[in-house]
């Protein structure tokens, strides 16, 4: 399990699972379509969206992810 610090330095837990997709989808990208997403990562997202890690952006293009990262990260 790893500490995340999501905005307003509130820590959350996320699993190995969740670790592995965060650096998989959002290492390379700040924002990641749902589209492009599996239906396995669609829901590790969501969850994630209710946790405070993830934003969920919606547009009239569609339905995006970015990363909800405080700079206490760094």
């Amino acid at each position: 399990m790893r500490a995340f610090i999501t905005k307003g330095g509130i820590p959350t837990w996320i699993n190995l699972r969740e670790n592995e997709f965060l650096y998989e989808k959002f290492n390379t990208t700040e924002l990641v379509n749902k589209s492009d997403l599996t239906e396995r990562e669609d829901y590790l997202a969501k969850t994630l969206v209710t946790r405070g890690v993830l934003d969920k952006v919606v547009d009239r293009n569609g339905i995006y992810y970015k990363l909800n990262k405080n700079n206490l990260n760094r």
